[in-house]
């Protein structure tokens, strides 16, 4: 999913001089100044994953940074939130996150903050 994120605006830009040379070259001859095309360049961001409802391992820099667990699970969450399109979308993701997190540990602990074992 990184690397079609990185590419999106590339091809959309891409499109659009695409779209737009060819139309300058049909309506004004060859004489006019054409929109430069990008090049893609790939930045390896790491990788992220669900390990279960609680549990996540992140990895980034080429394996200098590691981290698994439940902060794990925190942080691959707000970085999800981050990414999203919208404040609005990024808020339901982090917000819903958060809410199903307090359910599950107040069913797990019959609302006392302790475990049942």
């Amino acid at each position: 999913a990184q690397v079609a994120m990185q590419q999106a605006p590339v091809v959309a830009w891409n499109t659009y001089a695409t779209l737009t040379n060819s139309r300058k070259k049909n309506e004004e001859g060859d004489g006019k100044e054409k929109i430069k095309l990008l090049p893609f360049s790939y930045a390896d961001l790491g990788e992220m994953m669900t390990l279960g409802s609680d549990d996540a391992t992140i990895s980034s820099l080429g394996g200098l940074f590691t981290l698994s667990g439940e902060s794990a699970s925190v942080l691959r969450r707000l970085i999800y939130a981050v990414r999203m399109p919208t404040v609005q979308q990024g808020l339901v993701a982090v917000l819903d996150g958060t809410e199903r997190r307090v359910k599950r540990k107040s069913s797990s602990t019959g609302g006392t903050g302790v475990r049942k074992v």
